[in-house]
């Protein structure tokens, strides 16, 4: 919000200036919110009674703040207002791309997006095998795991036998493969766009996509299971399910990591290849 100031102010004060007024509710409302979540997880209805209340009042509150003639407070200055700033076109020399100072944006080369949608692809591709080897190794055979994965989707699923899950069974198998082709897709696209942005080597990229996001992944997965897919949450082996995300992660990493680099254009310019100090131009 831009301010202007009181260029009508009364006889004998000085000038001031619109400034929004101090408020404590925002504070009052994140108190409120604290205490409902800490009423679920105790389980102590007083308090989620007592940060309800204080929830609606705060929201009224501060809501009210924001009606005309509300929420303001005209401030006295301390200094004079700086003289009006005129404009003098035609008295700047506009750079040119290609000579000396022109601006690049930064980083001046970064990944493609898209190789975060073959990071992904290459990660569903491999982890599969860490979830077969459970399933073998426990004697349910290699349908298994895909049955599992497509009750996220039917809930006819639910209602199978053992048996029935190590069967193989087409639509099951069609739609748990269309499950793990969205979803590898989807969590490689966030790769993509997330992992350049990254400070530092690539290793700590690794680090991160490989190692970090897919122990979160299997936290928030653990936790959501029982809601989403309640049948996989029955059979999972939490280890191998985890093996099975650090699978893809360093997967998903190492391709976006590896994909070549493309040069951003010069601001306003057309042209993504126009000289720059890591091609050995000038600024």
């Amino acid at each position: 919000m831009q301010h202007q100031p009181n260029t009508t102010p009364s006889a004998g004060t000085p000038e001031t200036i619109e400034m929004p007024a101090s408020t404590v509710w925002p504070m009052v409302l994140a108190l409120g919110l604290a205490l409902s979540a800490l009423s679920v997880a105790l389980g102590a209805v007083a308090l989620g009674i007592i940060g309800g209340l204080l929830t609606v009042i705060s929201l009224v509150k501060w809501m009210a703040l924001l009606l005309p003639g509300q929420g303001h407070e005209f401030v006295a200055v301390s200094h004079p207002f700086p003289a009006e700033v005129v404009g003098q076109p035609g008295t700047v020399e506009q750079l040119k791309p290609g000579v000396m100072g022109y601006r690049f944006r930064l980083p001046e080369k970064h990944h493609p997006i898209s190789a975060g949608l073959k990071g992904g692809l290459a990660g569903g591709l491999v982890m599969p095998i860490p979830a077969i080897g459970w399933s073998l190794i426990t004697h349910h055979g290699v349908w298994f795991p895909v049955n599992l994965l497509s009750g996220m989707a039917l809930p006819g699923v639910q209602s199978l036998s053992i048996a029935e899950l190590q069967e193989f069974r087409l639509p099951l198998f069609l739609l748990g493969l269309v499950i793990h082709v969205v979803m590898s897709a989807t969590v490689g696209l966030m790769y993509g766009v997330m992992l350049p942005t990254i400070p530092g080597k690539w290793h700590w990229h690794l680090l991160i996509g490989g190692f970090l996001l897919p122990l979160i992944w299997t936290g928030l997965s653990y936790g959501m299971m029982g809601v989403v897919n309640p049948l996989l949450q029955r059979y999972v082996d939490w280890y191998w399910f985890a093996l099975s995300q650090l699978a893809f992660g360093i997967v998903a990493a190492l391709v976006v990591i590896r994909s070549e680099k493309t040069t951003n254009a010069p601001v306003g310019s057309t042209d993504a290849r126009l000289p720059s100090p890591i091609d050995g131009g000038q600024l």
